[in-house]
């Protein structure tokens, strides 16, 4: 009959590979890269005739805020709890607010990314000068109206900008990004630093028994 053993090395190394193993299959869950509340450049004066404004706002002078912008004071749009006050609109079919900041994405899956935006009444979002998504309607918004993703972005900081429009009464502006990291989230690496620890102890054990 055959006997099969291991030695003490291969015996570590067996611990480390099963460490990355379940390290390389566990899911990985979307993490947050802009949460909602964060500032932005703002403006309540048309930039449209300064064909840089979506990319280059953060040199036009203009003024900073945190989201939610809005005119409410209840519930997850009120401005009065460190948001920005954004005053009733005028008619429809006009932007009333512009706004924009960079965005980096330094250590996501930007494939995997996201957005989310709720807005009363309708936005544009443009991406490192490009637009890729509006929507308008009538009646408030709910937390995340509108979804979506991003078409390309840059490995790290991409330009986010968003003229926005509100057709009177009530007005409510807030966005998050989401996307997969690509950084090993710490339990895991600390699995796979308990395989290292076990594949030195090991080896450690073979050299005593030898000496």
């Amino acid at each position: 009959m055959l006997s099969m053993s291991w030695n003490p090395v291969s015996r570590g190394i067996a611990v480390a590979a099963v460490a990355l193993a379940a390290v390389l299959a566990s899911p990985v869950q979307a993490a947050t890269v802009m949460a909602p509340g964060s500032s932005w450049f703002y403006t309540f004066s048309n930039p449209t005739g300064n064909a840089s404004w979506t990319t280059q706002f953060n040199t036009l002078g203009w003024l900073t805020g945190n989201a939610p912008f809005s005119n409410v004071t209840t519930g997850v749009f009120r401005y009065d709890t460190g948001g920005t006050f954004w005053p009733a609109g005028g008619p429809i079919s006009s932007d009333d607010l512009w706004i924009g900041r960079v965005v980096d994405f330094s250590g996501f899956d930007t494939a995997s990314a996201q957005w989310n935006i709720g807005i009363d009444n309708g936005y544009k979002l443009y991406v490192n000068g490009t637009l890729i998504s509006q929507a308008n309607a009538e009646g408030f918004t709910s937390r995340w109206e509108y979804t979506g993703g991003f078409p390309a972005l840059a490995a790290g900081q991409n330009f986010i900008a968003l003229a926005l429009e509100d057709h009177g009464g009530l007005t409510a502006f807030d966005m998050e990004i989401t996307a997969r990291s690509t950084v090993i989230p710490l339990p895991a690496a600390g699995w796979l630093l308990l395989g290292g620890l076990g594949l030195l102890g090991w080896q450690g054990r073979r050299r005593s028994a030898a000496a």
